[in-house]
Order: structure tokens, then sequence, then C-alpha cells
């Protein structure tokens, strides 16, 4: 009868590091997946702020 209770907490014990497993990795592509959306809106603010310097720059000449 232990056996059975050994057995049963120890997949207990399995699924729960596998779900803790999944939830992290999860995490961390939201995670990457955030980074590469704020990257790309620092090279769209990038581009219009060269933009506008391009054109203040010609202004003066």
């Amino acid at each position: 009868m232990e056996s059975y209770e050994f057995i049963g907490s120890l997949a207990v014990t399995v699924m729960a590091v596998a779900a803790l497993i999944w939830r992290f990795e999860t995490r961390i592509s939201g995670v990457e997946t955030r980074i590469s959306d704020l990257s790309d809106r620092v090279f769209r603010i990038e581009g219009l702020l060269e933009g506008y310097f391009l054109q203040a720059s010609k202004k003066e000449e």
C-alpha cells in the first residue's frame, strides 16, 4: 500500500516540476516578444528623430 502512495506522490511531483518548467518557458518567451516589440518601437523613434534633425539641418542651410 505504501508503494502506491510513493508512486502517486512521485507522479504528482514530476507533473508539478514539468508544469513549473513549462510556465517559466512561456513567461520567458513572452518577455522575448515584449523586448522585440520594444526594440521595433525604438527603431521607429530613432528614424523619426533622424528625419526631424535632417529636416531641421536643411532648413538652417
